[in-house]
């Protein structure tokens, strides 16, 4: 809409873009140097890690857009919910925690962030692969199948804090609530497919977020 020039004569606007890569370099190597300096071994990883998430939301951002779907926005949010979920993942772990292990920990948040907000299944596949492509450029000298194999999971489920568990620990530990639940309330079994077990883990996490919200789109009848 444009403003009329006998209202601009009252109202002073300014305009603020968001920040270019090097001032998103310069933030998020802050940031990321803080959650580093609970693992002095790692200290040397701070750059590396700010490298990687600037160079895949860049791609992202440019690869999808708004006029493709209207969630296909991203802006320096997605930036600093990804250091936020990366704390969350390794703020209660011990000095132990590995190179591979925080790389591992650094795609799953990719993961979460962009590539849950596709539609198409080909855009999903695009975005796995550029993960695993800057991954593999930027973090050398590691083992990347074993590193990016996939699924990633993290839940807090299991343990009081975020870990990494697999399918077969998620799928006991839910099978069992789900019988009480349905005992309890429907009388009727559910199934828990793989599918179920992916959706309800994001579901679990976009919740648990400040501010978390999320769109759940699926056939009618569903749930």
């Amino acid at each position: 809409m444009k403003l009329s020039s006998r209202f601009l004569r009252h109202a002073s606007l300014l305009f603020v873009d968001f920040p270019d890569n090097e001032s998103l370099t310069q933030i998020y190597r802050t940031f990321n140097g803080g959650i580093m300096k609970l693992f002095p071994h790692l200290k040397g990883e701070t750059d590396v890690i700010t490298e990687a998430m600037i160079d895949l939301f860049t791609a992202c951002q440019k690869k999808f857009t708004p006029d493709m779907q209207p969630q296909y926005f991203y802006s320096p949010r997605e930036l600093s919910r990804w250091v936020r979920g990366i704390y969350e993942a390794v703020a209660h772990v011990d000095q132990g925690l590995t190179r591979e292990e925080l790389i591992r920990i650094w795609a799953h948040e990719a993961l979460r962030l962009f590539s849950d907000r596709l539609v198409e299944y080909e855009d999903v596949e695009w975005c796995s692969n550029k993960i695993d492509e800057v991954a593999r450029e930027l973090f050398p000298a590691i083992d990347h199948e074993a590193v990016l194999e996939r699924p990633l999971f993290y839940s807090s489920w299991l343990t009081k804090d975020t870990r990494r568990v697999n399918r077969e620990e998620l799928k006991s530990f839910l099978s069992a609530r789900l019988k009480v639940f349905y005992e309890e309330e429907l009388d009727v079994p559910l199934v828990l497919f793989d599918q179920v077990l992916d959706h309800v883990l994001r579901i679990d996490r976009v919740l648990r977020q400040p501010m978390g919200h999320l769109l759940l789109v699926g056939d009618s009848g569903a749930g």
